[in-house]
């Protein structure tokens, strides 16, 4: 276990054999949480890594000499190697990496503020991906935060200058730079095309200045992100890929439509190769001040309704504050939200790649090729590492292969059914983490859809139902976290209030959801071929075990459920 210091947030050594030492302060405490080093809690910031021993590259005066040797050279084969291993945005963690590139080299900037903008392609297990990564320098004198710090690359002489090498994403002096740029339409020859910083007439009404505070956001994602005078979030995309990307697609059709529950589209940067093909480099949207994502905002709630369910076991004194309430009023807020953003990208539109389809028998069959695929690699890993597992876990996954085959004849059966319904575009990786919580109301953001697959699935028609399926799943993960989190009280009390806890939330959760979401999405055209076509999984589960001879868990029949059974497993 981990003691984790909770008034800093701050993660003291792990607990091990030998004798913990503290050191206090006179009347001094310190008040800690005990957590595994896999369950930190949300609020635990990540100490400031070391810095490396850095090698020094030389530069006579320009920044584009990183792409001629002998810089190249040391920055291709020794220095992004390494560093690239230390970047979460970097996809290529399970492989060694074979080969770095600097595909190109774009100067930006002013005299005092040199950045180069670049994109760098890495080949590991045989396959090559782009990344973008803008270099900046920063002599020693202007360092004045650690960020430039812990993201530099190298050392470098330039001139009588010493300072870093570093990506320029941390450098405010070039998230001012690409403002301005966006703000002029400014547009740089590149390898070929061209680099385009191009606004939208939404973009002048804030008033943005080169004086407006830049505010980096604390965790690194898969892209990197930063605020600008607390009202546009300008977001660089790290993996680069030739296309329409669905991020920037989507948010100019939903911010077109008038649609405001998303974080409206106010600029963008795109990189047009010399094949005339569009590389999105940064997207720039409005910000959304907000109470976090609904996912560290369902985990808190749920903890102050365990909080409230202990203290009303134990004192049997009425609840004030019900934090279980107010999850569920979400849950329908943000099903009515979804339904209402799935009108708007229902509705006809002379952008065929807007336009609603209805699924054939062929999508059908194609669908559930895919789905079958899927299960049958997880089907495969499971069966690869079942002698890991406990006992219980490892009957569960005997009972899976055991039924392999009535698991993909259901699969298929489902499939059939959805001939006829609607397939339009959709958010395609829609989860509580990419819900804001804004007042009680809910806004959705991160239109870039899945990044492991290519562009043009993510940019695919689907049925509205996988957004509904991917927050229903989501539900589920938020309950059987709150069962397990922190394993701060272990004692039988407590993890039976944290069971009832989760099982209320979860059917009033779901059933608010999905009812706010038929309400909202009622008019949607579908012509299901099959009356059950949108209705299997209300079906009683007792009908589905019948059919797959399938053991489950008993569970108490949610609202809603026509059969009413306390064998139901659910929506």
């Amino acid at each position: 276990m981990v003691p984790v210091e909770m008034l800093g947030g701050n993660a003291f050594p792990p607990i091990g054999q030998l004798n913990f030492l503290l050191t206090l302060a006179p009347y001094g405490f310190y008040w800690f949480v005990l957590a595994a080093e896999n369950q930190m809690p949300s609020w635990h910031v990540e100490p400031a890594q070391s810095l490396p021993d850095f090698t020094t590259l030389v530069l006579k005066k320009r920044m584009e000499e990183l792409l001629e040797a002998p810089s190249r050279d040391t920055l291709e084969q020794g220095i992004l190697p390494n560093w690239l291993q230390n970047r979460r945005w970097f996809a290529g963690k399970d492989a060694a990496i074979e080969q770095v590139n600097l595909a190109y080299g774009v100067r930006f900037g002013d005299a005092q503020h040199p950045v180069l903008l670049s994109e760098i392609e890495v080949t590991s297990a045989g396959q090559t991906s782009r990344y973008q990564l803008p270099f900046g320098f920063i002599a020693e004198e202007q360092v004045g935060t650690a960020l430039p710090q812990q993201l530099a690359l190298s050392r470098v002489r330039r001139g009588p200058q010493v300072g870093l090498i570093t990506d320029a994403f941390s450098l405010e002096s070039y998230v001012r730079a690409v403002l301005q740029g966006v703000q002029t339409s400014t547009v740089l020859p590149s390898d070929g095309g061209e680099i385009r910083f191009e606004p939208t007439a939404e973009l002048a009404k804030l008033g943005l200045t080169a004086e407006s505070e830049v505010r980096y956001l604390s965790a690194e994602q898969s892209n990197s992100s930063v605020v600008i005078g607390n009202s546009l979030v300008l977001k660089l995309i790290r993996k680069v890929a030739s296309g329409v990307h669905p991020e920037l697609e989507m948010s100019a059709y939903l911010t077109h439509a008038g649609f405001r529950n998303i974080s409206p589209l106010l600029g963008s940067v795109i990189r047009r190769d010399a094949a005339g093909e569009d590389n999105l480099l940064m997207i720039a949207q409005g910000y959304l001040s907000n109470q976090g994502d609904a996912w560290e905002w369902t985990q808190n709630n749920l903890e102050r309704a365990l909080r409230d369910e202990l203290a009303h076991a134990m004192s049997e004194q009425e609840q004030h504050y019900n934090a279980l309430g107010e999850l569920k009023d979400f849950a329908a807020m943000l099903g009515q939200r979804l339904g209402e953003m799935h009108q708007v990208l229902a509705a006809p539109s002379n952008n065929p790649d807007f336009d609603p389809q209805v699924t054939t028998q062929k999508d059908a069959l194609m669908s559930a090729k895919d789905v079958v695929a899927q299960i049958e690699h997880a089907l495969k890993l499971l069966k690869q590492y079942q002698n890991e597992l406990n006992p219980a876990d490892k009957t569960l996954v005997s009972h899976l292969l055991d039924n392999k085959k009535a698991i993909f004849s259901y699969v298929q059966a489902l499939a059939k059914q959805t001939a006829g319904g609607l397939r339009i575009r959709v958010h395609g990786d829609l989860h509580l983490g990419q819900v804001l919580v804004i007042k009680g109301d809910a806004y959705l953001i991160d239109f870039e859809g899945e990044p492991a697959r290519p562009l043009y699935e993510r940019r695919g028609k689907h049925s509205p139902y996988k957004d509904v399926s991917g927050v229903l799943r989501s539900f589920d993960y938020a309950a059987a976290m709150a069962i397990n989190v922190h394993n701060v009280d272990n004692t039988e009390a407590a993890q039976n209030a944290r069971q009832r806890v989760s099982d209320r939330y979860l059917n009033e959760a779901k059933h608010a959801f999905v009812v706010a979401y038929r309400l909202a999405a009622a008019t949607l055209g579908h012509a299901w071929q099959d009356p059950e076509g949108e209705t299997p999984h209300w079906r009683c589960s007792a009908w589905r075990r019948q059919r797959m001879k399938w053991p489950t868990r008993q569970r108490i029949a949610p609202p809603g459920c026509p059969c009413r059974c306390t064998a139901c497993t659910g929506y």
